[in-house]
């Protein structure tokens, strides 16, 4: 598991969605459930990554 303190990732979340915010996107409620599991440290960025790819790879097909 990635030793990021819960204050780091934080803080990856809220630059992470303020990025998006500037284009005018909004994590959906799904991204939104993965984001508080990686804040809480139950997924690593990479499983949260891996978890949105397949999610989203899955809807454009």
């Amino acid at each position: 598991m990635n030793t990021n303190s819960r204050l780091e990732r934080q803080e990856q979340i809220q630059f992470a969605v303020g990025m998006a915010a500037l284009d005018g996107g909004k994590p959906t409620a799904f991204t939104q459930n993965l984001l508080h599991q990686y804040e809480n440290g139950q997924v690593t960025s990479s499983q949260l990554k891996q978890a949105i790819i397949q999610k989203y790879v899955k809807a454009s097909k």
